[in-house]
């Protein structure tokens, strides 16, 4: 995956993550299948995805 591929990757995760958490709170068994998943991702692309979630929520909250 080049870098590029990687960064579009972890912003689509990212957005789609919000939204899940957003309209899916009540589903505890889709968040942690999500969970789970983000849980395996190679250590660079978690990183990227963990900024730019933390990054989607700080705004939101704003």
């Amino acid at each position: 995956m080049t870098e590029q591929e990687a960064d579009e990757f972890t912003t689509a995760l990212s957005e789609r993550y919000v939204e899940i958490q957003k309209y899916n709170s009540h589903n505890k068994e889709l968040l942690n299948t999500w969970n789970d998943a983000i849980d395996t991702l190679p250590p660079d692309i978690k990183h990227n995805f963990v900024e730019k979630y933390n990054r989607l929520t700080r705004e939101s909250s704003s």
